[in-house]
């Protein structure tokens, strides 16, 4: 019987707001108005999401907030990675998630942004200019030469520069969600068909591109800094259909 009671007390410590595993069906809908509420008097608001970025304003205790979106997954304590997103008199803002109760648990909300690189030292490398959210200044054109992808003809798609970039992957996804990487020190890459034809996987790919900090060339080593962006699709017909073997 004590067991049973520690167990109960042990889920009513934890805010029923947060404690929803990744991925859960409570999953925000397209266009759903999300709030939340201040928890504490004069939560600090930031220009990103990121104890490094630069502050922008207080929040009162009991004040209302819309939501946009969050950084982070929350699992069973906070450990400095959960963020949100909210609007602040019509700009994005963000607030450390654990000074905030949210309409929805904290893992529906839909990512919006991501964790700053950091260096062997655990600072932001001085290339990022953290006066505003480093993600809101990526922006720009993303290009492909060809709707169609064959063994013959591959495909060069070219997308935004970011500052404090120093490569970049451009992941491209097929119809059974393999994913496959292109990297690259610049901003346009050319998507190999010999890459992709060894599956033997046709029709209709997407290619979406994340920026990164790297440190050396391994790429485990690489720290993405922001979320992936969808350049495009094109098709990769079967040679059969095309007249080929």
């Amino acid at each position: 019987m004590r067991s049973v009671l520690c167990l109960l007390l042990m889920a009513l410590m934890i805010p029923t707001a947060f404690a929803q595993p990744p991925g859960d069906p409570l999953a925000a809908e397209s266009g759903e108005l999300i709030t939340g509420i201040v928890s504490v008097d004069g939560a600090t608001v930031y220009v990103g999401p990121d104890f490094a970025y630069t502050i922008v304003a207080q929040l009162p205790i009991h004040s209302s907030v819309t939501i946009l979106g969050r950084r982070g997954d929350f699992f069973f304590r906070w450990n400095g990675d959960q963020w949100l997103e909210i609007d602040l008199a019509g700009e994005s803002a963000w607030v450390y998630a654990r000074l905030i109760r949210t309409s929805i648990p904290f893992n529906s909300i839909p990512p919006t942004g991501r964790r700053l690189p950091r260096n062997g030292n655990g600072r932001v490398p001085e290339v990022f200019d953290l006066s505003d959210n480093i993600c809101d200044r990526w922006i720009g054109e993303y290009t492909q030469d060809s709707d169609i992808l064959t063994a013959d003809v591959d495909i060069n798609v070219t997308f935004p520069e970011l500052e404090g970039a120093n490569v970049y992957s451009v992941i491209v996804i097929s119809p059974s969600q393999r994913r496959t990487a292109f990297d690259s020190e610049d901003t346009d890459v050319t998507i190999l068909a010999e890459k992709l034809r060894s599956r033997r996987e046709y029709g209709t790919y997407t290619w979406r591109v994340a920026p990164y900090w790297a440190r050396d060339t391994f790429r485990s080593s690489w720290q993405q800094i922001c979320l992936l962006e969808t350049g495009g699709t094109f098709e990769y017909p079967d040679p059969m259909t095309l007249g080929g073997e």
